[in-house]
């Protein structure tokens, strides 16, 4: 049975709501149409891409500078499918309808994608050259009393989407923050609270869970606007990427990390996922110099931080670097002229079948397009 991908950027709305009848907001399905095609770059050869728009499928076939082999399709195939989703969430199971077998415990997997995970994670992570703090809070008392204690605090919803659930506090909680606080409490039945860290550099490990263990899948260094929306990836190497990371802390305190996360995330899993996942860290500037935050969130997905991981090893010169982007065009025509301009700028420059600099988008772009994810290599 063939493996049949899909991109459900939902996903972590759709395991908030916990239901199997969510409905996910216009502007996610908007994105998962417009980005459908992403899987394409990171799927298995042979496999198929479920796509809405049979406009994907011709341009799966006709339009791409790399010769990929995987089938656009815009319905699941009747003879079944293994489904590769970008997530799991009770919600996608319901759309399936049964036409696909999960290989992985749904509400394992939504009890392990809250962020409660990230705070029982944490304490075991600690090592020479990390901090951090995390809680636990489930009464509007306890967040005031946590609050209390430091000059500014992150509030966090245990499930919600990319930026969102986020409430900085400054101080005490006003009435409208006690009132977010009480229904994520009776919804969601807690609020994780952290306090704010100066940060210098988001970046994440990335892992594949599979039935032979928990293995490395290398360096994720990226960006998120000040709300927390991720913006870009960087595309290096690994060796780059800890060379940046080992200006602000030694590159042994890094290596440790990894065997450690490597080992707890082994115990914290099981037999409950597999798929690929990535765990959220920072550098922080302390009033000694540097830290690592080694568990800011834990993504039980795949995320762009693989994504841009496994682009760039398959498909981009191993010495060059660049940029891997998720871009909004909030008016019609705006993506298709920015896509127009940019082949001409920057055309795409291959050497022995992979970039060596130049712009290339990984979705197609069309008039009326919203939703676009490209990389620049310089």
């Amino acid at each position: 049975m063939k493996k049949l991908y899909l991109f459900n950027p939902e996903n972590d709305m759709a395991l908030a709501s916990g239901s199997p009848y969510y409905m996910a907001p216009a502007s996610a399905k908007k994105m998962a149409s417009d980005l459908g095609t992403l899987p394409a770059w990171y799927a298995e050869a042979e496999s198929r891409v479920l796509v809405t728009d049979v406009r994907q499928v011709e341009w799966l076939q006709k339009s791409m500078e790399f010769s990929l082999d995987v089938e656009g399709v815009t319905e699941v195939p009747s003879e079944g499918a293994e489904l590769m989703p970008w997530g799991w969430s009770p919600a996608l199971l319901h759309r399936m309808e049964g036409r696909v077998k999960p290989k992985v415990d749904i509400a394992a997997v939504r009890a392990l994608s809250s962020r409660q995970t990230a705070v029982e994670l944490l304490p075991l992570l600690q090592m020479k050259g990390t901090m951090g703090e995390s809680v636990w809070l489930t009464s509007v008392d306890e967040v005031c009393a946590f609050a209390g204690q430091y000059e500014k605090v992150l509030l966090k919803a245990p499930w919600s989407g990319s930026g969102k659930g986020i409430q900085p506090v400054c101080g005490m909680p006003d009435d409208n923050l006690k009132g977010w606080t009480r229904r994520i409490i009776a919804s969601q039945g807690g609020v994780v609270g952290e306090p704010f860290y100066n940060k210098v550099k988001d970046f994440a490990f990335e892992f594949k869970v599979s039935d032979e263990g928990v293995d490395p899948v290398g360096y994720s260094l990226f960006e998120a606007d000040a709300r927390g929306i991720y913006k870009e990836n960087r595309l290096a190497s690994d060796e780059v990427i800890e060379a940046e990371l080992s200006v602000y802390v030694p590159k042994e305190n890094l290596q440790k990390l990894w065997m450690r996360l490597q080992t707890e995330l082994q115990l914290l899993l099981g037999e409950a996922y597999r798929g690929y996942l990535g765990v959220d860290m920072m550098i922080v500037r302390t009033g000694g110099g540097y830290a690592i935050h080694p568990c800011v969130e834990v993504n039980l997905r795949m995320n762009m931080g693989v994504v841009s991981r496994l682009f760039f090893d398959r498909y981009v010169c191993p010495d060059k670097c660049g940029r891997y982007v998720i871009e909004y065009y909030p008016h019609e025509g705006d993506a298709l002229r920015f896509h127009e301009r940019m082949k001409q700028d920057y055309p795409l420059k291959l050497c022995d079948g992979k970039v060596e600099e130049g712009y290339l988008s990984l979705t197609p772009v069309f008039e009326d397009t919203a939703y676009q994810m490209y990389v620049w290599v310089k």
